[in-house]
């Protein structure tokens, strides 16, 4: 471990350390449900497939339910954010930026309207918004089968928000946020950031700002879906980092925020999909999604995703452009990368004929730059720069000795 690190992770500890001994703060959760997520009642159509909800055991018994990290959460993807609030420009290149973008933002109703609507998702649950990256014929299915409670599996997983079974208390990022005890924007710039407020819901709630609890959620359960239904993975990415970039817009958090909820989020899904027990109910929650989509389409899952327009035309651009933001280097920018030995097998959808190296190999090839803002070059291997997009967009080739090549 790097001095820098080290120096990080001793601070993080201690602050962790004095966390744990202090009485329990009231968190802004999402009421409990009169019953378990994914128990709901379904609509019932001739011909369509059967929905067939877990078991209770199956809402217990997951080994990822404390991260595999120091702590049993994710302090140590993100601990270098102690030595960045030392860096001036830094700091300041991520205030102004989630200024501009703010601001700009009021003159666009409709990304106001969709901020907002990534902004419930605390609470209403990811699946709707998300639905977008299915392209509009598919997201109106996923979501009416969702709204007749057709997908009981995913909506267990996946949906529910904070109550959704594969995320949990070790990838919500309360603990984080206590630690690096960060103001939001609005509230160190109050009078430079636009409030977009609505009459049901408080956006502003007045907790930490790092990491991005939204992103993280976003980023974990588009991840596992891209794994689960690997047609859409470039596009489900991208809408993942456009939620993020909605935090933003809304001006409650930076874009540094935004960037350590996307690598906590990516070392959660790492955590989830390498769980055995959870790894075969995502893949039954997978094929609970596509017998239906395919029912309501009537056809293959990848004929129907050829129809009509998609969500993106450029998903891997957005996602890339959204990993480093505005940001320049502060480190070096040519060091190598070192992929986390949990991340290859999240490429499982889109590779699932290579191996573990090889699919390492990918993301070495597709990763971000070296030396920006959160990036880590210790031998834990950097989740700052995986670019999950392009890795599971990318045109590869193995060669007779087995070396994986990228086209193009």
């Amino acid at each position: 471990m790097s001095h820098r690190r080290r120096a990080a992770a001793t601070v993080a500890a201690i602050a962790f350390t004095a966390l744990c001994a202090q009485p329990a703060q009231a968190v802004d959760l999402p009421p409990i449900p009169a019953q378990l997520p994914g128990q709901e009642i379904p609509v019932h159509h001739d011909g369509a497939p059967v929905p067939v909800p877990f078991g209770p055991q199956d809402y217990v018994g997951y080994i990822s339910d404390i991260s595999s990290h120091p702590y049993g959460i994710y302090l140590d993807v993100i601990d270098s954010f102690t030595q960045l609030r030392e860096n001036p420009d830094v700091m300041n290149s991520n205030l102004e930026q989630v200024i501009a973008i703010n601001n700009a933002a009021a003159s666009d109703p409709e990304r106001i309207r969709r901020a907002q609507a990534d902004a419930r998702a605390d609470r209403d649950g990811v699946l709707n918004p998300l639905a977008d990256a299915l392209g509009p014929n598919l997201a109106g299915h996923f979501r009416d089968a969702l709204a007749e409670n057709r997908l009981p599996k995913t909506r267990m997983l996946l949906g529910g928000g904070w109550l959704a079974r594969a995320g949990g208390p070790a990838s919500s990022t309360f603990v984080e946020k206590e630690i690096f005890a960060n103001p939001r924007p609005f509230v160190v710039a109050p009078d430079r950031i636009t409030r977009y407020t609505a009459e049901d819901r408080n956006f502003y709630s007045t907790s930490k700002s790092f990491p991005s609890g939204h992103t993280n959620q976003a980023t974990w359960t588009t991840i596992l879906l891209a794994v689960m239904l690997p047609e859409f993975g470039p596009q489900l990415l991208a809408r993942g980092s456009e939620a993020g970039e909605h935090r933003l817009v809304m001006g409650v958090h930076y874009p540094l925020d935004v960037i350590g909820g996307r690598m906590t989020g990516t070392a959660a899904a790492a955590d989830r999909w390498n769980d055995p027990k959870m790894r075969a109910n995502l893949r039954a929650a997978a094929a609970e999604i596509r017998a239906e989509l395919e029912w309501r389409c009537g056809a293959p899952l990848g004929e129907c995703a050829s129809r009509g327009a998609a969500y993106s035309a450029d998903p891997v651009g957005e996602y890339t452009r959204r990993m480093n933001y505005g940001f320049t280097p502060v480190g070096d920018p040519a060091a190598g990368m070192i992929v986390p030995q949990a991340a290859p097998d999240l490429l499982l959808g889109a590779f699932p004929d290579l191996s573990h190296p090889q699919r390492a190999e990918i993301l070495r090839l597709t990763a971000g730059p070296g030396g920006m803002p959160l990036d880590e070059t210790g031998p834990e291997g950097s989740w700052q720069r995986i670019n999950f997009a392009a890795a599971m967009a990318a045109e590869v080739t193995v060669t007779p000795e087995g070396q994986v090549r990228l086209r193009g």
